[in-house]
């Protein structure tokens, strides 16, 4: 099975190079990597969160769009003429993390970049594992994750409006530990528990999910309870 291409862009290339680089969805198992010099990309950057990369974060309209990024610890950003044009980040006590690329630069592999480096920084940095909340019909974002294994442990219909896969990585043997909790919610009992749990604490959602939008609706228990889907 082909896994690695090499092109140096500047000769002549088969035609099927061509459909390699640009219909990745039809190359699944390969990663797409830019050359950072001949399309104005920056290398990518690993940073802390602070409030000057939030002010660029807003700069780039990056966190308006996904107001989490900025309650992140922190976050891998690719660059273009200096503004942000893909960003994910990981926080919280569950290490959830999110991403949003600049609607510009969708289907160009960026998402793939960002969270492949996520993932590997969260080993450097010793993490047992990686969780994210996506919304099944989010069909980039579903296709995005399970190109990097991430696993559904349960979904929670949080309201009319709102359903939510939460999906983990493993990275190290006690990430299974964390998997096997959360799997406690994909049973009735467990997700009736959830609920409670959240109508309750959703105040603290910033602090413990680094989960910051503005838009989300009040979680409903009679709706969790009674939408329950085992996974």
């Amino acid at each position: 099975m082909l896994t690695h291409l090499v092109i140096d862009g500047k000769s002549a290339q088969p035609k099927f190079l061509d459909d390699v680089f640009y219909n990745e969805e039809n190359h699944p198992y390969l990663l797409k990597q830019h050359d950072s010099t001949e399309h104005g990309f920056k290398p990518m950057k690993i940073v802390d969160v602070d409030s000057k990369i939030v002010q660029k974060l807003r700069r780039s309209d990056a966190s308006m769009q996904i107001r989490t990024l900025e309650s992140a610890d922190w976050i891998v950003i690719d660059e273009n003429d200096d503004k942000i044009v893909g960003a994910v980040g990981m926080g919280g006590l569950f290490h959830v993390s999110s991403i949003q690329i600049d609607k510009n630069f969708r289907g160009k592999g960026i998402g793939k970049m960002l969270q492949g480096e996520l993932i590997k920084e969260a080993g450097r940095r010793g993490f047992s594992f990686v969780t994210v909340f996506i919304e099944p019909q989010n069909e980039a974002s579903v296709k995005l994750h399970s190109f990097f294994n991430y696993d559904t442990v349960f979904r929670i219909h949080y309201s009319n409006e709102k359903i939510i896969d939460v999906k983990i990585i493993i990275l190290r043997p006690a990430g299974k530990i964390i998997k096997k909790f959360l799997s406690c919610f994909n049973s009735k009992i467990g997700i009736t528990f959830l609920a409670c749990a959240l109508k309750i604490a959703k105040p603290l959602f910033k602090k413990v999910l680094s989960y910051n939008e503005e838009n989300t609706p009040s979680p409903s228990i009679k709706t969790i309870i009674k939408n329950f889907q085992k996974i």
